[in-house]
């Protein structure tokens, strides 16, 4: 991968987070971008240098894991990448790397939680306001990877999203939307951790 095809890159990955017809994996992760005017880019060196340190992979990865760092990935732009990118890529790899360990912990979490408050299980997804569930991520306790998780072996979030319309939801939703086509899960294997932990 080439500096322009960063740069290319980072543009699709940008896209693919503030324009919601726009699909990363449709395009192949890449945009049209004129040679002259990336040349012309003062983060041009920025490009030039993952291009050369990092593997194919590693540039999604990188740019991916910057847009899922912010609270609202439609706000992100090449200055916070470049600032704090190294650290929120390896924050992801950690996370990606422990995920089952983690959604573990989270969940265990979520139980203790549900008996603080005297919740059932269902009551955790109940749209009235903001569901308990919502309400336990949005206080950071829960990662934004484990919400995707259990969304995608329950699937509450379709109703979330009829019930739900306030900015903060929305904002979500639609990085979640984003979000989840990059994760690869072992979906059997999480439904039998989420009837231990429940049932």
């Amino acid at each position: 991968m080439t500096g322009l095809d960063c740069y290319r890159t980072y543009l699709a990955m940008k896209q693919h987070f503030t324009n919601p017809k726009f699909d990363f994996f449709q395009y192949d992760g890449k945009v049209k971008a004129s040679e002259k005017k990336y040349q012309e880019r003062t983060d041009f060196y920025f490009f030039e240098t993952m291009a050369r340190k990092l593997s194919d992979q590693e540039v999604k990865e990188y740019l991916l894991a910057g847009f899922i760092a912010s609270d609202d990935p439609t706000k992100v732009w090449i200055g916070d990448i470049k600032r704090s990118g190294k650290d929120w890529w390896l924050a992801w790899q950690k996370q990606r790397q422990s995920e089952h360990y983690l959604v573990n912990q989270d969940l265990d979490g979520l139980v203790q939680y549900m008996e603080e408050e005297g919740y059932t299980f269902v009551d955790l997804f109940e749209a009235v306001g903001h569901p308990p569930l919502l309400k336990y991520f949005i206080k950071r306790r829960l990662a934004l990877d484990t919400l995707i998780i259990m969304d995608m072996v329950l699937g509450f979030m379709k109703d979330w999203d009829k019930k739900l319309h306030d900015p903060l939801w929305e904002t979500l939703s639609f990085k979640v939307r984003k979000y989840r086509p990059f994760l690869s899960i072992n979906k059997t294997k999480y439904i039998k951790l989420m009837k231990e932990k429940f049932l």
